[in-house]
């Protein structure tokens, strides 16, 4: 099973791509509701929520939550990870 890596904290609506798309242009299907992830500061659990999205015959899954600061964690699977965003 592949592990989530934090990839970055962003404003929300702020533009973040993955595999080419920006995840802000697409609708969110939430597929697990709680998948437990490191923050990428202090090391805090979180609980976030994994989501896909469609686009052009693609799809594809990240976790994503707002952490204290109202950052938005996104969170990609070893495999989306070396992707260049």
């Amino acid at each position: 099973m592949a592990q989530w890596k934090f990839a970055k904290a962003i404003n929300e609506n702020e533009e973040f791509k993955i595999d080419g798309i920006n995840i802000w242009n697409h609708y969110w299907h939430c597929v697990d509701k709680k998948v437990e992830v490191k923050g990428p500061y202090e090391g805090n659990v979180y609980f976030f929520k994994e989501y896909q999205i469609e686009s052009n015959d693609k799809t594809i899954n990240f976790v994503a939550g707002e952490f204290i600061d109202s950052k938005v964690g996104i969170y990609l699977k070893d495999d989306l990870s070396d992707t260049k965003l």
